[in-house]
């Protein structure tokens, strides 16, 4: 059940649409849904110089204005919508500040985040891998093309068998019996694989629950994986993927994977990713 859940925020980035589909989701759901927006310190003013300090002093008095801001705007559309919620922010240096809303986000059923703009960089963008890796819970990424409310009519399943993947299906349960149509893409699967973790089996545990899906079975280049998925949520005209988030560990850092760094940097259709 998804009953209570957080949108993070970003204060130097128009917030809108990520708002929108926040609050859609959350009347969708009939959710309690938290704002936060996170205010970043570059550095911290104690070991600056007394003229760094001023500036950066300036620099945070402008970031929290936009918080208000930001917060403001969220409060008014949750409130249109009757839903109820909290306004919050963190106030730290990067590392405390992420730290804080990754300790957050472990207690939310979703996290809500804006899939980061290369183009439009903000603060917050590594937030969404933070999240993803650090949570232990679901988050749903907006992509920053979104311009209209998320929609679960048609929800798409990329399946490969995984950890990650099997924990995407579990988390999106409750998009899934809201939807009309399941699909379900496999890349790189023998057309005739009926093994207990193969796609043939991932319809037989839906249809358990009453779920009906069809598969599709792709295939593609390793490096080419996310663009053929996407390219099969165009032409179903996809509102929402599920997928696993697949990454590595390296010292105290997690790399995305390939696929999952590419479907980051290129999402077109909302996408629930679980870890």
């Amino acid at each position: 059940m998804l009953k209570d859940l957080a949108v993070l925020l970003p204060v130097d980035r128009p917030a809108g649409a990520l708002i929108d589909c926040a609050v859609s989701l959350a009347s969708l759901f009939e959710s309690h849904l938290d704002g936060v927006a996170c205010v970043y310190q570059t550095l911290n003013p104690m070991i600056a110089s007394e003229a760094a300090a001023v500036v950066m002093a300036a620099e945070y008095d402008t970031s929290v204005e936009k918080a208000a801001i930001v917060l403001d705007q969220f409060e008014i559309a949750a409130r249109r919508l009757g839903i109820p919620h909290d306004a919050k922010s963190t106030f730290n240096v990067s590392y405390a500040a992420t730290r804080a809303v990754t300790e957050m986000s472990r207690l939310y059923d979703l996290n809500i985040v804006a899939q980061p703009d290369r183009s439009n960089p903000s603060q917050a963008d590594f937030l969404s891998e933070t999240v993803l890796f650090g949570s232990g819970r679901p988050v749903l990424m907006v992509p920053y093309i979104t311009r209209s409310p998320i929609g679960t009519d048609r929800v798409l399943i990329c399946w490969d068998g995984g950890v990650p993947a099997a924990r995407a299906v579990h988390d999106a349960i409750p998009f899934l019996r809201k939807a009309k149509t399941i699909d379900i893409v496999a890349v790189n699967e023998s057309e005739d694989a009926t093994s207990e973790i193969s796609s043939t089996a991932l319809i037989a545990h839906l249809a358990r629950r009453d779920l009906s899906a069809r598969p599709h079975r792709l295939k593609a280049d390793a490096s080419n994986i996310h663009n053929a998925i996407l390219s099969l949520a165009a032409d179903y005209n996809t509102d929402l993927i599920v997928m696993g988030g697949y990454g590595h560990s390296r010292l105290r850092e997690f790399i995305l994977g390939g696929t999952t760094r590419g479907m980051f940097e290129s999402l077109t259709v909302p996408a629930l990713i679980s870890h």
